[in-house]
């Protein structure tokens, strides 16, 4: 007698552990008589290609997992297969439990139902449902498949002009984004100003006029960011800072560009790199107060010749848990010389005191000249000019951006376009000059529907 319910519970124990062991996460199962048990374990799909289209999206088939609600009798895959997946017969493998066969598996579709060998491709263009039947013959469950596509196409750059312009009264701007406000830098009639507006919001406040400096003496484009504070020079190559970007204090003298932020392991580590000195003979040296000033070392022949001193755009991509990726970068802009230059330059921190020119690539990609933009999206850096988009790895190849990532065709035509990157994977571009050197007063936002979750 004992035997027999020791055998009977051996036999309980290996059949939940088989029901569990061929269940995934996200499957639904229920344990039942196995020769009642008409439940469908697991779920995968296979097509072979037939045109390009099909190429591009059928290869996430084999990778995609679907789930199994035993409740709803429902199957789906929880993750869209890409964009512009064609359903139609798709090889199926389905999976039961290992202790019974179903005594049969029809397929349901709206005019017809077919008896199912387990090898027969399934029409899934229309909508069929799964039928199994238990091994008693009697137990059947009905499976709707619910096969999950993406409606948009992910790679697309979807663009929107926003309710805000940009004050009639700016004729030139640079707009910098801090602590969700926009602080947009303005020169207005001759006079320096700052208008501000939350994101939330989407209004403009009243303008504030800015003391310690005139409309007439700042480099509105040298304007930085860097660790809560604002950064700039005038045209006497003196250096400014403003806690607020209203009230402006001069600092150092002799600082000819504000390349950028230079990153570091740590965010108190960072410095600003800017170039200081003499016009002929120029310095690399780092600042964390627009004071003190620590040389790291003379332009080299080639650094003379072609660094740029104004009219470049910079950009800091920061990654602290791979070092290698701590870059300032900087494209285009005029060398000591005023020539415009095709140039990216890439940078890096060797130690507190010291950094190294990782590259400074040449590229024929688009043409030297003024109000070239740079920004970093979705691991890549952009530059912005002729109202066209172009990417590269870091300024290594630029080529192009694909078409699906072009501007708005509603976008002015501008160049030194203000261009922020938000914590939502927004675009924002504000206003730029326009050919008839007018300031544009649209902004756009932008955002790739792959990064709008």
């Amino acid at each position: 007698m004992k035997l027999k319910q020791i055998t009977k519970l051996l036999f309980a124990i290996f059949f939940v552990f088989t029901i569990s062991s061929c269940n995934d996460d996200s499957t639904q199962t229920t344990q039942i008589n196995p020769a009642a048990d008409a439940q469908i374990y697991s779920f995968k799909l296979a097509a072979n290609s037939y045109n390009a289209l099909d190429s591009a999206t059928y290869p996430a088939l084999a990778t995609t997992k679907f789930a199994i609600s035993q409740s709803d009798l429902l199957i789906y895959n929880p993750d869209s297969l890409p964009y512009r997946t064609r359903l139609k017969k798709f090889a199926t493998a389905l999976g039961y439990s290992s202790l019974a066969t179903p005594s049969k598996v029809e397929i349901l579709y709206a005019d017809s139902v077919i008896a199912w060998d387990n090898a027969d491709s399934i029409d899934y263009s229309l909508y069929p449902k799964i039928k199994v039947t238990a091994a008693d013959g009697k137990n059947a469950y009905e499976y709707r498949v619910n096969i999950l596509i993406r409606k948009v196409d992910p790679d697309t750059l979807v663009w929107t002009k926003t309710t805000m312009q940009i004050p009639t009264s700016v004729s030139k701007q640079k707009t910098l984004f801090y602590d969700d406000k926009f602080y947009t830098f303005s020169i207005d009639n001759n006079q320096f100003y700052l208008h501000t507006a939350k994101k939330s919001s989407m209004v403009y406040d009243s303008p504030q006029a800015a003391s310690g400096l005139t409309g007439a003496d700042i480099v509105l484009e040298s304007i930085t960011l860097y660790n809560g504070g604002f950064y700039a020079i005038d045209n006497t190559n003196k250096g400014y800072y403003s806690e607020d970007g209203v009230a402006w204090e001069a600092k150092a003298d002799n600082i000819l560009a504000i390349v950028g932020v230079l990153p570091a392991d740590k965010a108190d580590k960072d410095v600003l790199l800017v170039v200081s000195g003499d016009i002929n003979a120029p310095h690399f040296s780092s600042t964390t107060d627009m004071v003190a000033l620590t040389e790291i070392r003379a332009f080299n022949s080639v650094e003379k010749a072609s660094f740029p001193i104004s009219d470049f755009s910079s950009v800091s991509n920061i990654n602290r848990s791979n070092l290698n990726q701590n870059i300032l970068s900087v494209t285009g802009g005029k060398d000591i010389n005023g020539v415009f230059r095709n140039l990216t330059w890439s940078m890096q921190r060797d130690s507190d005191s010291s950094f190294r020119i990782i590259s400074n690539q040449a590229h024929n990609t688009f043409a030297p000249k003024a109000g070239i933009v740079s920004f970093l999206y979705d691991g890549y850096l952009y530059a912005l000019t002729g109202n066209k988009l172009y990417k590269s790895s870091f300024g290594d190849i630029w080529k192009a951006a694909p078409q699906k990532e072009k501007l708005d065709s509603k976008i002015p035509s501008a160049s030194a376009q203000s261009i922020i990157v938000d914590n939502e994977n927004y675009i924002w571009i504000f206003g730029g000059v326009s050919s008839s050197n007018a300031q544009v007063r649209d902004i756009w936002k932008g955002r790739l529907n792959k990064l709008s979750q």
